[in-house]
Order: structure tokens, then C-alpha cells, then sequence
């Protein structure tokens, strides 16, 4: 029988029940302008004060982060007493269902889901923040196969006393915490999330976590002592290069772990170069989709031939470095080799309002076009780097920034180029002669979205909401119009806006903001200051 639910909860229209438990239900509904299914959140335990402000500071933590690698907060408000949160619905299963189905994932399909939680990471610890929950089920995968960190309800800010937690209390997930998180959790750091991660690891490649869940003396120093069976005694396919990584992200001595998650990321794309990310997303997607358990297809290892330089005396050291340099920089290619090789380029034009450190890496792929097996062309892959302002000054201020790559030497023919450039994939066709070719790719040239903008405001001195009194209004054409009356078609991201916050009794706040134009919906809170 059908359990019953509200027809509508504030704006949202309630679809259904995702779930329901002791402190709260969620709720599937739909976005009434946004016309998007989202989840709305509901705390029903009111009573439990540390529950409510844990609830509330959730909400003000997602407000702040604004990243393609953690789940979206659209909207935090109360109503009959209640408390919600209506966050973006991630369409697909979370991490530990589908080891649940999977058992185990190839170390490939591992190092991809463990890089995009690393991502997540890094954005949150640049704001301070310290998520202290990192477990697979936090892990939330999208029918096509993004990758989101979600929950954070004990999320802590690092440089502020946690004053919900007390001291000497275990907060998080046991069988994913470290030594120090179990004798405090109120002082924990980002070495805390990154070793939940090295068991998050652990579990995705060889089927079990390194520790028993249960938290019991005898498993706590088992923990402090580090002692746990090696993955490749588990499972000798398993790669030297994650045992490795595991064994320094389960230090129980936390400066003896990695500190930051960046090297953590260097060691997974220096791992992950090596196969074509695209197609190992593609077969997340297909592993979501299906019910039953799918043997993994197998990851063809890259060859990326590097060419050996045979040690001769150190007399002619020097002259060999040189050539070797001479080699790789093309300096033979444009010269002695150049009547059988020609130079090819790409430029790309991408939106200049990226956020600094967004992690959307630009690598280009070269193909002979031979209308079969269409081999890649070894040693071609490049890296699209922006141009300085110095080479390109008219693009100073201007709407998008040049990209481009060192040249390639290929031998006239016919060739195939494919672009990625985050999710975004584009192919092209194309003939080498004797004049050297430069390749536009401009598919994301002046890439726009219309936004839709949430706004919150609180009492600065309080932290309580009081969006409902407040006025919010955005300057058009040199007056300031309500946010409601602000046309929709003129909300487009890559553009600056300005808004105004007010409210009777306080300050006012001020301020302009420039859209990224990955941005489909602003999330904007103002704190204003009692008068």
C-alpha cells in the first residue's frame, strides 16, 4: 500500500517518498520553475537540538560550495516548524549499491570514481571544510555516470571550534575512520577524509574494507597499529601503483599520510593516462543501468612509447641531451624531416569565465582516419594550454580565451581528431598536405546557460533565515528591479550582475558577481547586519 505524502511542501509539488527514517523523510519533488525533479529533505526530529543545528549548518556549508563534483543545494527553509533542504536529484544509485551488486570494481573504474571524490575534496578543503563522513554510500554516481560527494551533516569547518561535537566523541562512519577521528572527531583535518578514502579504495578493488565495521578495542588497535591484508594478496591483478596509494592514505599516523589531496590526484591521473577515461565512464554508465551484476570490459593499457636514450660517455652526454631535446621539441620535424612531416595545431576557444582550479582538463587525441581499426597515432596526444594575455592582448577582456597545443608532425593523409574537454567530446575529420594545418575547435566557444538564481538572507548576527522579510533586487537597464521581475532570457552565466539585499532594521548589502558559464542556477545568501 502506497504511504501517503503531502500534495506540496512550500513551492515543490511531492512526487513520492525516496525514504524515511528516524530523524527525517525525503521526499522526491519537482522544481516549479527550475522543472527539474530535485529532493527535498525534511527534519522531523525536532527535539534533538544538535540534530537541528547539524541539519542547519548542512544547509549553510552547501550554500557556499558551488562545485560540478558535489550535490547542489537549491533551496533551505522552514515551514510548520519543519525544517527543509531541496537539493538536486542525482538520477543513478550511490557508490555502496553498486558494490553491493558489483562486489568488486576494476582498478580502472576505481581510480576514476576515487579521482572525481578527490575533486569533490579538494574544492571543499580549499573552503575549510572537513566532511569527516567519506563512505561509499556519500558517493552518489548519475545515470551518465557523474560522480557527486553528498551528506554533509557533520561536516566541520577547520579553522572553527566544533561546538556540536564534544570533545572526545567518535563522530563519522567507524569502519571508515581514522585513529584520531575515533579519540576526537571535533579536531579532525582533511587527513581524516583522505583516509577514508584509501578504505573507500580498499573496498571498490578487492570487495571487503581492510577493517571490521564493528567498533570494538581489539578492532581500534588493529587500526592504531595499521595492520591490514594486502590488496594483492586479495587479488594479484590489483596494480602496485593503488597498493602504494592505499598504503599511504591508511597511515594511522595522520602527518605520515598524504596532507593534501593533490598529490593524491597526481597519482591518479599519472595512473589513469595510460586508458581512455571517456570509455571507462561510459561502462560506469552501462554498470548503472543494468540490474544484475555486468563483468567489466577489459581497459586496453595506452602504449605511450617513450623512446630510450642509450647511455654513452659523458664527453657526449651534453650533445645527446640536446638531440633528444631537439627530437621532442620538433626542431628535426620542421627542418630535415619537413618535406615528409607536417606541423598540425588545434585552437580552441573556451568561455573566459571558468573558475579558477575547476579541474576541466583539455586533451586532444589523434586518429589515422583509415575507415577501420582507426589507430591512434603514437606519441600524439597533447594537452590544450591556454595563451598568455601577452600573446593574444586583444583577449584581455574579451568574452573567451585561445587554447592551444604544441604541434604534431604527421605524415600526409587522412586523420581523425577527437577533443575532450570534461564531458564534452567533438570529433572532426581532416587531410594533411604539405601546408601545416591548425584546427579550430571551437564547439564551446561562447557557451552560455540561462540561470535561475535562489537567494537566501540571515541575520548576520543570529544566523536565522529571514528571506521571507527581505527584499532581493538585481540592477536592469540603471534601476534596481525585483529579482521576480528580472526577464529570464537577460540571466545568462559568463555575464556580471549585481544585486541588493535588504530588509527593514538592517544594513543593506551590495555586492556584483560574475556567472561561470558551467553555472545553470546561482546560489546566492547575503548576511545582513542588525541596525
Amino acid at each position: 500500500m502506497a504511504e501517503n505524502f503531502p500534495k506540496n511542501i512550500g513551492k515543490y509539488e511531492v512526487q513520492g517518498i525516496i525514504a524515511k527514517g528516524g530523524m527525517g523523510v525525503v521526499y522526491r519533488a519537482m522544481h516549479p520553475s527550475l522543472h527539474r525533479p530535485v529532493v527535498i529533505k525534511k527534519m522531523t526530529a525536532r527535539k534533538n537540538t544538535a540534530n537541528v543545528e547539524r541539519f542547519k549548518r548542512e544547509a549553510q556549508i552547501l550554500l557556499d560550495l558551488q562545485s560540478p563534483y558535489i550535490v547542489h543545494l537549491f533551496d533551505y527553509f522552514t515551514e510548520d516548524g519543519y525544517r527543509y533542504m531541496v537539493e538536486e536529484l542525482v538520477d543513478g544509485m550511490a557508490l555502496d549499491k553498486l558494490l553491493q551488486k558489483q562486489t568488486v570494481l576494476s582498478p580502472q573504474l576505481a581510480m576514476l570514481i576515487l579521482q572525481d571524490a578527490c575533486l569533490a575534496l579538494k574544492y571543499a578543503h580549499s573552503k575549510d571544510i572537513v566532511h569527516r563522513d567519506i563512505k561509499p554510500g556519500n558517493i552518489l554516481i548519475s545515470r551518465r555516470a557523474e560522480i557527486k560527494l553528498a551528506d554533509f551533516g557533520i561536516a566541520t569547518e577547520a579553522e572553527k571550534e566544533d561546538t556540536l561535537t564534544e570533545t572526545g566523541v567518535a563522530l563519522g562512519t567507524p569502519a571508515y575512520m581514522p585513529p584520531e577521528q575515533f579519540e576526537n572527531s571535533a579536531c579532525v583535518d582533511c587527513r581524516a577524509d583522505i583516509y577514508a578514502l584509501g578504505i573507500m579504495l580498499y573496498e571498490m578493488v578487492t570487495g571487503s574494507k581492510p577493517y571490521p565495521g564493528t567498533l570494538s578495542i581489539e578492532t581500534l588497535n588493529t587500526i592504531k597499529k595499521g595492520k591490514y591484508i594486502s590488496p594483492r594478496k586479495i587479488d594479484k591483478k590489483i596494480p602496485y601503483t593503488i597498493c602504494r596509494l592505499i598504503k599511504k592514505m591508511l597511515n594511522p599516523k595522520a602527518k605520515k599520510r598524504y596532507q593534501s589531496t593533490i598529490p593524491v590526484l597526481k597519482v591518479i591521473k599519472r595512473y589513469l593516462k595510460h586508458y581512455d577515461v571517456h570509455s571507462i565512464r561510459v561502462q560506469l554508465a552501462k554498470l548503472l543501468m543494468s540490474r544484475d551484476a555486468v563483468k567489466e570490459q577489459e581497459y586496453v593499457r595506452i602504449d605511450l612509447k617513450k623512446k630510450k636514450i642509450t647511455r654513452i660517455c659523458v664527453a657526449s652526454a651534453i650533445a645527446v641531451g640536446l638531440i633528444v631535446a631537439g627530437w621532442f621539441e620538433g626542431v628535426f620535424h620542421r627542418t630535415i624531416l619537413r618535406p615528409w612531416y607536417t606541423p598540425v595545431s588545434i585552437q580552441m576557444k573556451m568561455p573566459a569565465t571558468s573558475s579558477a582550479g575547476s579541474d576541466l582538463p583539455v586533451n586532444a587525441f589523434f586518429f589515422i582516419n583509415d575507415g577501420d581499426e582507426i589507430p591512434e597515432v603514437s606519441n600524439s596526444r597533447r594537452v590544450l594550454t591556454q595563451l598568455s594575455e601577452k600573446k593574444v592582448p586583444s583577449e584581455k577582456n574579451a568574452r573567451n580565451r585561445t587554447y592551444t597545443t604544441k604541434d604534431v608532425f604527421l605524415l600526409k593523409g587522412n586523420y581523425r581528431i577527437k577533443v575532450v574537454a570534461g564531458p564534452y567530446v567533438w570529433w572532426k575529420s581532416f587531410t594533411v598536405g604539405k601546408e601545416k594545418v591548425v584546427i579550430n575547435a571551437d564547439f564551446l566557444k561562447n557557451m552560455r546557460r540561462p540561470v535561475s538564481v535562489v537567494p537566501s538572507v540571515f541575520n548576520a548576527k543570529t544566523g536565522k533565515e529571514i528571506t521571507s522579510a527581505a527584499t532581493v533586487k538585481m540592477l536592469y537597464n540603471g534601476e534596481w528591479i525585483s529579482i521576480s521581475d528580472y526577464p529570464q532570457d537577460k540571466l545568462i552565466s559568463g555575464n556580471v550582475y549585481k544585486f541588493r539585499f535588504s530588509a527593514d532594521g538592517f544594513a543593506e548589502e551590495s555586492f556584483s558577481l560574475r556567472l561561470d558559464w558551467l553555472q545553470d542556477v546561482l546560489y546566492i545568501s547575503a548576511s545582513l547586519r542588525p541596525l
